[in-house]
């Protein structure tokens, strides 16, 4: 029994080294004057990595173009998941179920099959080459996540509360607004970091519906590194510490929220 547990002991040690690794590569490559491909330990360290991406305009502008796209995704996302998310949790009606069923499908629909369509649509609809084109369907592509994680957020807020908002004379917008939205807010902390981190990595959807260089996000911009002779490796490794700031400054922002949306969520 006791062999059995040390043996577990050293794989998973094993296999968090190895995940370990290459954030360490990414972290000491990014301060490195030399170009290195493997993990090698410079005779000393130096910033002009990150200063070289950073008074290059087209990467700072990638950046700009990136946090567009992805905010302006995020918050059409959950804006057209409210509405939804409400009617499904306190309404009942017809044909609920197989509607909710197939939001569920939805969720595991592969969103490359839907790429080649929308291009041609795009392009009928003068929507190609534009960033409000990008950050409309960003913003539907996690709909579906979004409806089922706030319908199961809005499930566990008591009856009670929302009887009582309509004895006050609320509506149901007064009562969405000011009482469902508000008890969730745990819960949309969480899909804010979730749509957003989703939207910040995805390279397909920029990449098919934008043709314009300077319309590129950052996780677009970030393959022109990989050049067909030689690679910057200190510079790549600096932008992708770059690329993750924004996730990482989000999710400090929003960590109270998180906190009390996996202790709980919405206490009745």
């Amino acid at each position: 029994m006791k062999f059995n547990k040390l043996l577990t002991y050293i794989v998973l040690s094993l296999l968090s080294i190895l995940f370990v690794i290459p954030f360490i590569w990414l972290i000491v490559e990014a301060f490195s004057p030399l170009n290195n491909v493997g993990l090698t330990f410079p005779s000393y360290y130096t910033l002009k990595p990150f200063y070289a991406v950073l008074t290059n305009k087209i990467f700072v502008n990638s950046i700009y173009e990136g946090l567009i796209q992805s905010f302006g995704g995020t918050f059409l996302s959950i804006l057209f998941a409210i509405g939804p998310a409400y009617i499904f949790s306190r309404k009942r009606f017809r044909f609920r179920l197989p509607l909710l069923l197939g939001i569920l499908l939805l969720t595991g629909f592969p969103v490359f099959s839907l790429l080649i369509p929308e291009y041609v649509f795009y392009v009928k609809e003068s929507l190609y080459n534009n960033i409000i084109g990008v950050i409309l369907f960003l913003g539907v592509l996690n709909v579906p996540i979004d409806i089922w994680i706030l319908k199961n957020s809005f499930d566990q807020i008591p009856q009670a509360i929302e009887k009582a908002s309509y004895i006050d004379g609320a509506s149901n917008l007064k009562s969405m607004l000011y009482i469902f939205l508000p008890l969730a807010m745990p819960i949309m902390a969480v899909l804010i970091i979730l749509n957003f981190v989703i939207n910040w990595g995805n390279f397909y959807v920029p990449y098919i519906l934008l043709s314009s260089t300077h319309l590129f996000p950052i996780s677009v911009e970030i393959y022109s590194f990989f050049g067909a002779y030689n690679v910057q490796y200190n510079e790549l490794a600096a932008f992708s510490i770059i690329y993750t700031i924004p996730a990482i400054i989000l999710y400090i922002f929003s960590q109270k929220y998180m906190i009390k949306a996996l202790s709980g969520g919405v206490k009745g």
